[in-house]
């Protein structure tokens, strides 16, 4: 539609100029067909950018039939001085052209590809705008509606800010002369211009401020939880584990980056740091405010007649401020390209060393009882030694930025006067234009300057790009390999017990683990795993439950039973004891007799009375008291199978023999599969598998009777 609605407007806009031997309804045409190929389905346009594309080419469309009303002599001659500026509607249509042009600029891929999910998502989501009462709306539709209005809001403010620049030259010229006449001039442009001129100012500024906000909010949240999701579902932060460091710290990048990546922010590499608003809908204001003062320098210098070697120079001023910004711009560059790669490294180091501090409050006890403080502190120094170094060599590059950037911040407020003075008093142009010529050369030389005045914080933000890419990219991966992984198929009702056929077990670097072949486990029939240390047993567990991506083979689960894990470590997460006791359940799914009597019949009945009390229970229980805790999960679960991967080795084998007990009578139901190394397990198992570990092969298995 978009195509085709910019053909029709580019043929009649040509038409219409060579009727009225109009050059600029001309280019407006041609500008317009430019856009329209720009706009072709072919070029796969991001759906940002689309949709921005699609903002511009209404107004095109707009702009372009008020612009030809207005030359075919249709335009009310009372409305004369509304009559849009003639470059708008060529200006807008350029805008499309840009916007197909950066996207393929491999940055600008990879913002897009981070952003655009937002823009797509048809969730419904709660807005509410106080003191409105709450609404429900879908996604994509609030996102596109915010989208427009904070680039109608940024044009409105651009247009009030080009209508002082014009007040200023008014309010100049007011004060020339000494007079009755320009006193009264002077305090009608103060009052009956300027005020209202400001005010608008104000009003939209904070309207852009109440509206951006709440945006950059809604984005930030749909993005933590679809990141949040995608790291948590389907076990992927377990394998993006299994992958080596190659995403280092995924926390860091869902608490820090995706903030980052939408709004700036960050520590004191990033601290200038900017985000993708800034560089998009910001961008968008920069490039109208930069055409619209441009214009007026070229009007401007019109005035003054420049010729150097017998040639005249149109527009100079124009010239002037955009070379003079290309040269700073380019020595910006120059000086910090290294900022990006300091700055990814940067972030890495510092989240390492943060996770390396935490793992010390985690193991404090342990620490402590190896007395291993010392070389905890050696560690940390270690650590923090390679984040000094780095942040060093920011610091070194960001002072070259900030003595250039200093210096020309300096010169840049004389120049425009230096240049237009020797005009100004030649008497070629009267004050007030020499105030307006020097405010719109600021502007233009402010707006050719976004990427200087921010380059700090472009290379942080291209840093943090980086990272959610590489975030990204380890889910593909890991959904790859996922894909490459372990089949794992639902078996029909008739087939109650897991099944295994011909499956192998590899590790991460494809080394063969373990040849278990063919396996069929019997309902009601519980069964013990043995084999020395290594041999891949707790491999074999993961395998069943769907976690263990290396390998080949088949893993039947049954269709509609319920499988339970207990690792030898449980988790237990900080917060209410009736919330750890319950988890992963909701605690409502529980009532207090039963959380009361399950952690009686596993021997925490000191606990039972300590349900709403919150704590750092991984850190307050013993390892036995934690084993306990998450047998007392399986019980309140009542699983069909449950798989105990050496889940009461923390206690005496008289506490064991309890909890085996407890489990039997609590869950008869319940077929035990488990991994230990005592004898007397054997008791509470009707079948035993061995794994046997070969030099230079993989691990077999084989069954045995259970020992007596």
């Amino acid at each position: 539609m978009r195509v085709i609605s910019l053909a029709i407007f580019a043929a009649i806009a040509l038409v219409a100029g060579a009727y009225k031997s109009d050059g600029m309804t001309i280019g407006l045409g041609a500008t317009a067909a430019l856009a329209a190929f720009a706009s072709l389905p072919v070029l796969r346009l991001s759906t940002f950018l689309r949709m921005m594309a699609e903002f511009f080419a209404a107004e095109t469309l707009l702009f372009g039939l008020a612009d030809l009303v207005n030359l075919l002599g249709f335009w009310p001659r009372a409305y004369e001085d509304y009559a849009l500026p003639r470059y708008l509607p060529i200006a807008t249509a350029v805008f499309v052209i840009v916007l197909t042009l950066v996207s393929f600029i491999p940055l600008v891929g990879k913002m897009m590809a981070i952003a655009d999910p937002f823009f797509e998502a048809r969730t419904p989501i709660s807005v509410r705008t106080w003191p409105l009462p709450a609404i429900v709306a879908i996604q994509s539709r609030y996102a596109r509606l915010c989208l427009y209005f904070l680039i109608f809001i940024n044009q409105a403010q651009v247009a009030l800010t080009v209508r002082v620049n014009f007040w200023q030259r008014d309010f100049g010229n007011a004060m020339q002369v000494a007079d009755d006449a320009h006193r009264a001039e002077f305090w009608r442009q103060l009052v009956d211009v300027f005020t209202p001129l400001a005010a608008s100012l104000i009003i939209l500024f904070l309207i852009e401020f109440f509206v951006a906000s709440n945006f950059v909010l809604q984005w930030r949240r749909w993005m933590t939880a679809s990141y949040t999701s995608r790291w948590l579902s389907n076990s992927i932060h377990y394998k993006l584990a299994l992958s080596g460091n190659v995403t280092d710290n995924p926390d860091q990048r869902i608490s820090e980056d995706i903030g980052g990546f939408i709004s700036g922010g960050g520590g004191f590499g990033a601290s200038m740091s900017l985000g993708f608003y800034n560089y998009t809908i910001q961008l968008i204001a920069t490039a109208t405010n930069l055409v619209s003062f441009s214009i007026i320098l070229w009007a401007i210098s019109a005035q003054m007649d420049l010729t150097v070697f017998g040639v005249s120079i149109p527009g100079f001023l124009f010239w002037v401020a955009i070379f003079y910004a290309i040269f700073a711009t380019g020595v910006m560059h120059l000086i910090g390209r290294s900022l990006t790669r300091l700055f990814f490294r940067q972030q890495a180091l510092e989240a390492n060393f943060r996770f390396d501090l935490a793992r010390v409050r985690e193991y404090s006890e342990q620490i402590a009882l190896l007395k291993g403080e010392d070389r905890e502190i050696d560690r940390a120094n270690g650590a923090f030694a390679e984040v000094f170094r780095t942040v060093q060599r920011i610091i070194r590059v960001r002072l070259w930025l900030n003595v250039f950037l200093q210096f020309y911040t300096q010169v840049s407020i004389v120049i425009p006067y230096v240049v237009v003075a020797p005009f100004y008093f030649l008497k070629k142009v009267d004050f007030g234009r020499f105030a307006q010529s020097a405010d719109a050369f600021g502007n233009v030389n402010t707006a050719m300057n976004f990427f200087v005045d921010r380059y700090t914080g472009l290379a942080a933000f291209r840093a943090t790009v980086e990272r959610l890419t590489t975030f990204d990219e380890a889910f593909a991966r890991a959904n790859e390999a996922r894909a490459r992984s372990i089949r794992t198929s639902v078996a029909p009702a008739d087939k109650p017990a897991p099944m295994i056929a011909g499956l192998d077990l590899e590790l991460p670097d494809g080394r063969k683990l373990a040849h278990v072949g063919d396996l069929v486990m019997v309902p009601q029939e519980s069964i013990l795993v043995v084999g020395p240390s290594g041999s891949g047993k707790s491999t074999f567990f993961r395998a069943i439950a769907g976690l263990w991506p290396f390998g080949a083979g088949e893993i039947i689960q049954p269709a509609h039973a319920k499988l339970m894990l207990l690792p030898q470590r449980p988790y237990i997460p900080n917060g209410s004891l009736r919330e750890a006791l319950a988890y992963p359940a909701a605690t409502a799914a529980f009532s207090e007799e039963q959380l009361h009597d399950a952690l009686v019949k596993v021997g925490l009945p000191a606990l039972a009375d300590r349900l709403d009390e919150s704590d750092n229970w991984q850190m307050r229980l013993s390892g036995g008291e934690q084993q306990r805790l998450a047998v007392a999960r399986a019980l309140l679960a009542a699983p069909d199978w449950l798989f105990l991967d050496e889940s009461t080795s923390a206690l005496d084998e008289a506490s064991e023999r309890d909890l085996y007990r407890a489990i039997a009578a609590t869950l008869p139901k319940t077929t035990i599969v488990s991994i230990g190394h005592r004898s007397t397990l054997s008791a509470f198992h009707k079948r035993q598998i061995v794994l046997t570990p070969h030099a230079g092969a993989p691990t077999t298995v084989a069954e045995a009777p259970p020992a007596q």
